[in-house]
């Protein structure tokens, strides 16, 4: 269950009193709050107007890897932070919390999180939060959203299934298609790219791998790097040897590279303590396109056109299964010139998971006021 600790006022507005005095009062507050996720004791936030007492309330589900309740990222952004911000100015209650082991931005039981964790244990991490925020004194428990990003969305429509008290879904990113073919598409429309960008007749070796290193890719576009050297991290651009079929020191990005990925992925998602081992159909929680028919409530789609992470096709064709399984209420939102964080990028390449655009807060809002 949820503790709620101190009340600590986060921002000031300027307010004329009776007497024409301007007085400082509190725009919007924050509550701390913990959580008990397994042994692990978590903790979160709860942002509210101030004074507020049935506010709507929004939960915001992190995405994958070991997540901080801002959703901070290396390349500077916070979108969960600049989200609450955003939707307390209008008059929005907004969750938020560490996933579990984690204790803060930069603090993280690693260890912990990659062999102990999977996507039913964060589903009843995000069940327990989502709980303790409809029974919080500052919210309306008649309208409570539920909002997924990425490896969330499937949280999030978990809990949508169960949870028919819920007012909508919002869905940023979403995992839409199985997990494989995400990752597959991740390997296809991005590091295989990436790396051909870079290659010389077709290949790369030590010497390209270490400019597309040194390049100027998005966080996604790099990751090829981790598949296709030694060790990129280290400063050892040596071509990974089981990859390199032929024994020649480089990688042809479409007879090798390609190939090879696919091979990887199938091994690492089927092999106990495997990287991708959480994704595997048996462990993992379903793709949001298989638990459509059971998502009734109002869906909303958030979707940037340059998503390195997830195909931006597979949004629309999400939009059509829940039309085809009965759901009167749902929203496909398309945004040209932004990537995976809904921040603006001019390509997939360079999908670094920039600020949130200013469009996709607007048409968050607009949905929820005509919802709530």
């Amino acid at each position: 269950m949820g503790i709620r600790g101190a009340v600590t006022v986060v921002a000031i507005a300027l307010v004329i009193g009776t007497a024409g005095a301007a007085r400082a009062q509190p725009a919007f507050e924050h509550e701390t709050l913990t959580f008990q996720f397994g042994e692990f004791t978590g903790s979160g936030e709860l942002d509210y107007p101030a004074g507020a007492r049935d506010a709507p309330v929004v939960v915001l589900i992190p995405g994958s890897g070991p997540e901080d309740l801002n959703a901070d990222q290396p390349s500077g952004s916070h979108i969960f932070l600049d989200i609450a911000a955003d939707l307390t100015s209008r008059g929005y209650a907004v969750m938020r919390y560490n996933k579990r082991y984690v204790h803060g931005p930069g603090d993280i039981e690693h260890a912990d999180y990659w062999s102990k964790l999977d996507l039913n244990g964060m589903r009843d991490d995000a069940e327990q939060v989502l709980r303790v925020a409809e029974h919080d004194v500052h919210v309306d428990p008649r309208r409570v959203f539920v909002y997924g990003w990425s490896e969330g969305s499937t949280v999030a429509a978990a809990l949508a299934t169960t949870h028919p008290e819920l007012a909508g879904t919002v869905l940023q990113g979403p995992v839409a298609l199985p997990w494989q073919a995400t990752f597959a598409y991740q390997g296809e429309q991005v590091y295989a790219p990436y790396l051909a960008s870079y290659a010389v007749n077709g290949k790369v070796g030590p010497t390209e791998l270490e400019r597309a290193f040194h390049g100027d890719g998005g966080r996604m576009a790099k990751l090829a790097l981790t598949f296709a050297s030694e060790n990129a991290a280290a400063g050892d651009f040596t071509v990974r040897p089981s990859w390199d079929i032929d024994h020649d020191g480089a990688l042809d990005v479409n007879l090798e590279f390609r190939p090879m990925y696919q091979l990887y992925l199938n091994s690492v998602m089927m092999q106990p303590g495997g990287a991708f081992e959480i994704y595997n159909p048996t462990r993992a929680l379903p793709s949001v396109i298989e638990q459509a028919p059971k998502l009734t409530a109002p869906v909303l789609i958030l979707q940037g056109e340059q998503d390195a992470n997830v195909p931006p096709a597979a949004a629309s064709l999400l939009d059509t299964a829940l039309a085809a399984t009965g759901n009167r209420d749902h929203t496909l939102r398309l945004f040209p010139g932004l990537g995976h964080s809904l921040g603006r990028t001019p390509d997939v390449l360079h999908d670094d998971f920039q600020p949130i655009d200013s469009a996709a807060l607007d048409a968050l809002a607009t949905w929820l006021d005509a919802h709530r």
